[in-house]
């Protein structure tokens, strides 16, 4: 069987100036599709009425394809399609092409074709399963976040004017880390920037047989000091001559800045993901700025985490462009499973 590895994303549905008594996601998505036209026709049998066109100068279509009720959630595959758009073609048929008045060529021709007549070209795929207030999507190709939370306030515009005081929503993606149980699993990585990489301010030169010297633009703690100093990362990636070269290149208002990642790769132990972890507690505690916290199960930046997991999911078919339809949803609940079983979100 063909897999493939995706992120899967959470999202914590909220709506806005209601109360608690108001329905979730899950409940308002099933009553909208069970929406019936004069026909008695309910929209989950109406393909065509399930077709968002965005609005200009995008003028794509957002369609909920296949959709699901699985009793304890709704699930559905969207597609972001272009009807006028063309495909670009490579020809494996070689030209000698003149490029320039030095230059002869050989090329393979480039083409375009526009989709056959009855199909779309599918830009963008997305899988999302509604849980209570739970939002899991699983994303693909140039199908992008904005896409769905466009969708959903196009799909339920009908069920929100229910409400009363007519509510708008959002799809929480950060959650303070003081105030949830959240644990993003085994570290991975560790990533400063900002106002916590150690920056170097460069004095000009006033005597051309004076050194440059360099100075720390701010002082922040000692050991994050020794822990990230700029000018000997600079040094280890470049070479003593290519960095002194680029110091003495720097103008008066220019200065150095490192943007570090850490990470281990390979089989880990116990004693490397506590250190780990101690040395991102610690640099949290020790500066300003934004520290990111890479881990199995999500991301903390600047003390909010983001819930994402990466799970396999089988394709369709050898070199599919596509995912199985009932595989995503066994995998997206299972990683529901987990994250109320770890705490992370409540069932």
């Amino acid at each position: 069987m063909a897999v493939a590895y995706h992120m899967v994303h959470y999202r914590l549905f909220r709506l806005t100036g209601s109360d608690k008594t108001a329905p979730s996601l899950e409940v308002m998505c099933r009553d909208v599709l069970n929406t019936t036209n004069t026909l008695g026709e309910a929209l989950w049998a109406r393909v065509r009425d399930r077709m968002h066109v965005l609005p200009p100068p995008d003028e794509r279509q957002l369609i909920l394809n296949k959709v699901a009720d699985l009793k304890s959630a709704v699930f559905g595959e969207m597609c972001l399609v272009e009807a006028k758009g063309l495909q670009a073609l490579l020809e494996l048929k070689t030209a000698n092409v003149a490029l320039s008045d030095l230059t002869i060529a050989e090329i393979y021709a480039l083409q375009e074709r526009s989709a056959p007549t009855g199909s779309h070209f599918i830009r963008g795929m997305a899988y999302w399963m509604a849980i209570s207030n739970h939002l899991f999507f699983v994303r693909l190709h140039s199908m992008g976040h904005e896409h769905l939370r466009q969708y959903f306030e196009w799909l339920l515009k009908g069920e929100l004017q229910k409400i009363d005081g007519c509510p708008s929503f959002s799809l929480q993606a950060e959650f303070d880390v003081s105030t949830t149980t959240a644990d993003i699993g085994d570290i991975r990585s560790l990533r400063v920037k900002g106002k916590s990489a150690p920056q170097f301010n460069v004095v000009p030169i006033i005597d051309p047989a004076e050194k440059r010297t360099v100075a720390t633009a701010r002082s922040v703690a000692d050991k994050f000091v020794q822990f990230a100093q700029a000018l000997p990362v600079v040094q280890a990636l470049f070479g003593q001559a290519k960095a002194q070269s680029l110091i003495e290149s720097l103008g008066p208002e220019e200065y150095l800045s490192v943007d570090a990642s850490v990470k281990i790769r390979g089989r880990r132990t116990v004693r490397s993901k506590e250190q780990l972890r101690e040395i991102a507690s610690s640099l949290a505690d020790m500066t300003e700025g934004d520290v990111q916290v890479e881990g199995r199960d999500g991301k903390v930046s600047d003390g909010d985490a983001i819930l994402r997991t990466r799970m396999p999911f089988a394709l369709a078919h050898e070199g599919s462009n596509y995912l199985e339809f009932d595989n995503v949803a066994d995998q997206i609940q299972e990683v529901y499973s987990r994250f109320v079983q770890d705490g992370k979100i409540k069932a």
